[in-house]
């Protein structure tokens, strides 16, 4: 007999069911969240010379400068960890955050890092 008969005639004959192994999540629809992680965009952009569109969550592409990439990502790399979330968020938002996401930051706070490639 399959555990849904068997909850079936549980039901049917008013007996109690225990149901806390039930998921009862929503489900997540896969396709939801299409737009890739900035900071995977960013990286995938620098490597092909900045010759790469990084979709925003407004649904705009930009091909960015190579220097602001560079930029953000070292940022993005000498915060904590409980910062990076708030600093990625603001900059997937649109050009705009990005733009904002930067500015402040100037290159005598920048410590050498692996994107210091020529």
């Amino acid at each position: 007999m399959k555990i849904q008969e068997i909850l079936a005639e549980a039901k049917k004959s008013n007996l109690p069911v225990d149901t806390d192994w039930e998921d009862d999540s929503p489900e997540v629809d896969a396709d939801q969240d299409k737009i890739p992680h900035i900071v995977m965009q960013l990286r995938k952009a620098l490597d092909v010379d900045g010759d790469y569109p990084v979709v925003f969550k407004d649904g705009k592409k930009f091909k960015l400068n190579i220097e602001d990439i560079k930029t953000f990502l070292k940022k993005y790399l000498s915060v904590k960890p409980q910062d990076r979330d708030a600093m990625q968020t603001q900059a997937a938002a649109n050009l705009a955050g990005f733009k904002e996401a930067l500015k402040g930051f100037t290159k005598s706070t920048m410590q050498p890092s692996i994107y210091d490639r020529k």
